[in-house]
């Protein structure tokens, strides 16, 4: 009996995966490096936040609230002290070489000055390298330093014969109520894997499709790749990538399910408008890889360049510093990355449940990149047909 004839796009598909296969270089970009990527973020960020990060303790006074100081420094979850420090300059040895990442100094004499009513400073060196372990630290040892000087007025408001409420609201007449709205538990498990993972995603989507229309390129298959789709473009386009979109889903749903149901990320807008957002993003960094494909002509620079236009993505989505504090001219600049329309749509659906025309807005946005894609798929099908444009390193 003869075998069933595959349609063109399912013959393309096969051969698709056979290639898949065959090239540990394919297998490595587009199966094998996603899932490691994930995973990495995943536990890397598990924690939340930073936790016992160590801090250099120089007790000078060697007192009872020089000790209690240092009780309430090291009672805030992000501080671990470390009280051995016999000097100062011991100390920055420790804070040079990455033992500590700051140091407390008691200067001699405060506990007598805090008796006598006076002012004693308690001086915090930080290495602000690292600006959130930075930030951490200080708005941590503020608060117990704080808290602790607080204690010290009420004990003495107290001591003078006022009630407790009269001490209070002399001690902090106005009250600071804050309230978190779009991440209530400060975690950076919410802010960093909120940024990385989709980055990841968008990198991948970006090399395993410039890496399958690169090597057609590279290694002169395209006429075979066309010859297998019965010379149909719609159907070798349809084919080649099918499998990888699926794939690059695939993976915005396991994204999905650490945001939803690991982290808890809040949503308060429209599930099916993230789902739709991350399968046009995909598309759209498809159809990125197309005209990095066509420009260059080059497997080699095409992916040179996606790797520079994923990452930065990263400075101009607008994340890590709002968009519109940015020069006009970036401004401009980020608008030229599907990551920028992306993100405003899953912060608008999950952390502040926008309205449905907001995404309709940004999904159209992010079609134009669709659009240009397609119009470019005539001129590689010109490239891939034509060997003077094969091998090209």
């Amino acid at each position: 009996m003869k075998k069933a004839k595959l349609n063109p796009v399912a013959a393309v598909i096969r051969r698709e995966f056979g290639r898949i296969l065959h090239d540990r270089v394919y297998l490595f970009i587009g199966v094998i490096a996603p899932l490691i990527g994930f995973s990495l973020i995943a536990m890397i960020f598990s924690a939340n936040v930073p936790r016992k990060l160590p801090v250099a303790i120089v007790d000078q006074d060697h007192t009872a609230l020089s000790r209690k100081i240092i009780r309430m420094i090291g009672a805030t979850p992000i501080v671990l002290p470390d009280n051995h420090y016999t000097g100062l300059e011991e100390a920055h040895k420790a804070l040079n070489s990455g033992e500590a990442d700051a140091i407390v100094v008691i200067p001699a004499g405060t506990e007598k000055n805090i008796i006598r009513g006076e002012h004693a400073d308690v001086a915090v060196y930080l290495n602000n390298v690292y600006l959130v372990k930075a930030g951490l630290l200080k708005s941590g040892i503020q608060k117990a330093l704080a808290t602790l000087s607080a204690g010290i007025k009420m004990q003495t408001h107290l001591a003078w014969g006022e009630s407790k409420a009269q001490a209070m609201g002399k001690i902090q007449a106005v009250q600071l109520t804050p309230a978190l709205l779009f991440n209530p538990y400060t975690s950076y498990e919410y802010y960093l894997t909120l940024l990385l993972l989709p980055v990841l995603l968008t990198v991948f989507v970006l090399f395993g499709t410039t890496y399958a229309l690169g090597t057609e390129l590279q290694y002169g298959t395209g006429p075979g790749w066309m010859e297998t789709a019965k010379n149909q473009l719609p159907a070798a386009m349809a084919g080649k990538l099918v499998l990888h979109t699926l794939w690059y889903f695939g993976l915005a749903i396991v994204m999905n399910l650490v945001f939803f149901k690991t982290l808890g990320l809040p949503l308060r807008g429209h599930y099916f408008l993230v789902i739709i957002s991350e399968f046009v993003m995909i598309a759209s960094y498809q159809a990125m890889a197309v005209f990095l494909v066509t420009l260059t002509k080059n497997l080699r620079l095409a992916l040179s360049l996606g790797s520079a236009y994923t990452m930065l993505a990263i400075t101009f989505a607008g994340l890590t510093y709002p968009a519109f504090g940015m020069p006009a001219v970036a401004q401009v600049f980020s608008k030229i990355f599907p990551f920028t329309y992306w993100l405003e749509l899953f912060v608008g659906q999950t952390l502040r449940g926008e309205p449905l025309s907001n995404a309709i807005i940004l999904l159209w946005c992010m079609t134009i990149f669709i659009v240009a894609g397609l119009c470019l798929v005539p001129r590689l099908k010109y490239l891939l047909t034509h060997e003077k444009y094969w091998g090209k390193i």
